[in-house]
């Protein structure tokens, strides 16, 4: 499909504000998502949004972390089922996956997911932290220290620094886990920043963390994640800040964007809409995220 602008075809370059659209959605490919590709589509336009992108957690070739994502050889099937939905959708429906980065996945990602399968773009995310001593310790649940604290920023600027990825998800996502805001929270939160405004990476207010259960932490129960210090310090570096519901259910393509926008407001930050050109021969888009 073409790209319209006041209802007329013309596959140049667009801008969608944010309250518009969501490139972070799992269906039932993910393993803990619900639901098919097509019924995100349904509820997507029923929901007002123009962009639709699905990025479910994306499986390596040796399925590591298999438990949380489908496994590998579904792929092909994930990336047909998005085909099909936008040849029929009537909007932007956008091709990608949620990375978890190491570098040496780095190579698979850019030759299978971007040149293979032809990603609209791919999310750059951290759930696991790999220490010397204890592989994938995952941060939504486990308690964390403060070196693996430490390990997880450095995995985080390693995804910045990767140049693969549009935007990095829930940054914040370590509230899971190391349930103080602390001086090494701080520090940890300071580096993440400094590296995403020297690199001009965008950064997700992520919204299902608005979703998930309060945990307990000695200023009382709070959401895990996002969390407000964090992004008051954003508004020192001057991020670019997108929002995105990481919808695990249809109904869920619009869900907590109200809690997104009023803490971006609430910390001085402005939410960048989507730049969108294209398609081009090959039905890809370009995409870059801009404020207005």
């Amino acid at each position: 499909m073409q790209i319209k602008d006041n209802n007329t075809q013309i596959g140049k370059t667009i801008w969608v504000p944010a309250t518009q659209v969501n490139l972070h959605t799992h269906s039932r490919y993910c393993g803990h998502g619900t639901g098919e590709v097509a019924d995100y589509v349904v509820s997507a336009r029923k929901n007002g949004l123009e962009v639709l992108g699905f990025s479910e957690h994306c499986p390596v070739p040796d399925n590591r972390w298999k438990p949380t994502r489908m496994v590998y050889s579904q792929l092909p099937a994930y990336f047909s089922d998005v085909e099909r939905a936008r040849e029929k959708a009537g909007m932007v429906v956008l091709k990608g996956a949620e990375c978890d980065y190491l570098p040496c996945y780095r190579s698979y990602y850019e030759d299978e997911l971007l040149h293979r399968y032809k990603c609209d773009y791919l999310i750059g995310s951290i759930h696991f932290i790999d220490m010397p001593d204890r592989k994938d310790v995952r941060v939504h649940y486990a308690p964390i220290s403060a070196k693996e604290l430490a390990q997880y920023t450095k995995q985080y600027i390693d995804l910045l620094e990767s140049g693969l990825f549009l935007f990095g998800a829930h940054p914040d996502v370590c509230g899971c886990s190391y349930l103080e805001w602390d001086r090494e929270m701080e520090a940890c939160s300071r580096a993440i920043l400094e590296v995403a405004a020297d690199l001009k990476i965008p950064l997700e207010i992520n919204g299902n963390g608005f979703r998930r259960a309060r945990v307990q932490t000695s200023k009382g129960l709070v959401h895990p994640y996002p969390l407000e210090p964090f992004w008051q310090l954003a508004a020192e570096y001057g991020i670019t800040v997108v929002v995105n519901s990481d919808a695990h259910a249809a109904q869920d393509v619009v869900a907590s964007f109200d809690d997104c926008l009023a803490l971006a407001q609430n910390c001085g930050l402005k939410v960048a809409g989507l730049e969108i050109s294209g398609p081009d021969a090959q039905g890809s888009y370009g995409l870059r995220y801009v404020a207005q």
